[in-house]
């Protein structure tokens, strides 16, 4: 079974690597750059705006599915008509709610032309997402990997056309810029139902509020905290159009695309790690030591990049952004990409409270972590920018990361080995020592490349991360 774990990760990981990074470094930075930067910024911040209410799209149903499904999938034909149905309804009122918080915050009849579009996006996008839950829960991971990236690839050769074609009558925009991610959700959404029309052909999409309404009351607590995480990560870009203008929203969006892309790579693990937790949760030794293998694999991973992009980030920014390079941007990339060190946390151990059901103090944590976001924002933000903005995003980040593992080792107690740790933790000063400080020492680029490279592979040494006899102990189990 762990195996199959391993297996499945490496298979969604290859696809992910494959194409994700085109579509983030390639084609979403080439559209940046191509498009002025109050457009972009502007674009940035009200996705991010649609994406704040995107829990009205889910209430929580996607977890809930998972964790049910996971355990029988013969659930799939007793839940699935009344989540289809709800998802519906829930879709009508999203939009209504994007367009009435929209109208409050000032929006013209240009940005509501975005929205409209971004409504669909996301409605598409919350039906995919529920789609593939049935396709994780069933243990068909590396299927949900091709479906994961699948839309990507259609949105990468519709964009590519748009920027590269040379065609009069399909020039970059930014309405054919979404209308290239609409199309590319919604070919996933009809391959999706094709690959689950045998589970889903005797299904009946159901409206009947007294079997809708019990549904609810089973799901809330999903959507609480998905809404609270959900807020916590979105608003930062919001309150920088809202508090200084777009311009400075799309400052922090050049060093936010990086700590997304980071961020995508990571919660491949989530998606797989969610079903695998339910399915095993009466096996607590196979759960301590996936998850802290994961986190351990993630830990490292996430240190490493955000070392090299904080001592390169003037490099890399001027690299990636020529032409729309600032100083608040720089600053606020070499900040934000120390985040993920707590987003490792809350993937791995936040994804274990949620399989075992603990939302309460799940819920308690995030909101904690939302009430502490927006004071930093709203008192960082107006000082410093997007660099404001960044050290709210870390913050909370870490904070809600560090709740989470907190939460998770009272109710497992994973095995610590005290000489281990100490181990790690030298081997981590000396990965952050090398990376970070010495850039000054090493003026050839090519040395200073090898010197982490010996220091990484040193960490994974100390970590066991590819220690033969580890692993094998992970498939003999």
């Amino acid at each position: 079974m762990l195996k199959k774990y391993l297996s499945d990760i490496a298979f969604m990981q290859f696809l992910n690597l494959l194409i994700k990074p085109i579509w983030i470094l390639i084609i979403d930075r080439a559209v940046q750059n191509a498009l002025p930067h109050e457009v972009y910024g502007n674009y940035f911040a009200l996705f991010n705006f649609s994406l704040m209410f995107f829990i009205i799209l889910d209430l929580g149903l996607n977890g809930y599915n998972t964790t049910q499904v996971s355990r029988d999938s013969k659930k799939i034909a007793t839940i699935t008509g009344n989540i289809l149905g709800l998802k519906i309804l829930l879709s009508i009122f999203y939009t209504i709610i994007v367009f009435l918080v929209g109208s409050i915050f000032g929006y013209d009849s240009s940005e509501f032309g975005i929205l409209a579009m971004l409504c669909i996006l996301q409605i598409i996008t919350s039906f995919n997402q529920y789609l593939r839950t049935i396709v994780s829960s069933l243990q068909k991971f590396k299927w949900d990997g091709v479906f994961m990236v699948l839309d990507r690839v259609v949105v990468i050769s519709l964009c590519a056309i748009l920027l590269w074609g040379g065609l009069d009558t399909l020039k970059l925009t930014i309405f054919n810029f979404i209308w290239a991610q609409i199309i590319g959700v919604g070919f996933v959404f009809v391959l999706l139902l094709v690959f689950l029309s045998r589970y889903l052909k005797s299904i009946r999409i159901s409206f009947n509020l007294n079997k809708i309404i019990p549904l609810l009351k089973k799901s809330w607590p999903f959507a609480l905290l998905v809404t609270l995480m959900g807020l916590y990560n979105y608003v930062d870009s919001v309150m920088l159009k809202s508090l200084v203008g777009d311009a400075k929203a799309g400052e922090y969006a050049l060093g936010y695309r990086l700590f997304y892309a980071l961020l995508m790579f990571a919660q491949i693990f989530s998606g797989v790690l969610l079903p695998f937790f339910s399915k095993n949760m009466v096996n607590r030794e196979v759960i301590d030591r996936v998850s802290t293998y994961t986190f351990k694999l993630l830990f490292t991973i996430g240190v490493t990049v955000a070392c090299i992009c904080f001592a390169y980030q003037n490099e890399l920014m001027v690299m990636l952004y020529p032409e729309k390079t600032t100083s608040d941007s720089i600053t606020a990339f070499g900040i934000l990409m120390f985040g993920f060190i707590g987003s490792a946390m809350v993937l791995v151990y936040g994804t274990l409270l949620t399989a075992m059901l603990n939302l309460k103090q799940l819920n308690i944590a995030a909101f904690i972590t939302l009430v502490i976001n927006l004071v930093l924002n709203g008192v960082l933000i107006p000082k410093y920018g997007a660099t404001g903005a960044a050290i709210a995003t870390i913050t909370s980040q870490l904070l809600f990361g560090a709740l989470c593992y907190q939460i998770a080792y009272k109710k497992i107690r994973f095995t610590i080995v005290k000489q281990e740790i100490i181990k790690q933790i030298v081997g981590l000063i000396l990965l952050i020592t090398v990376i970070i400080f010495g850039k000054q020492y090493f003026e050839n680029v090519f040395v200073h490349v090898v010197m982490i490279s010996l220091s990484i592979l040193l960490v994974v040494y100390l970590y066991k991360l590819f220690e033969k006899k580890h692993l094998k102990s992970l498939v003999r189990k």
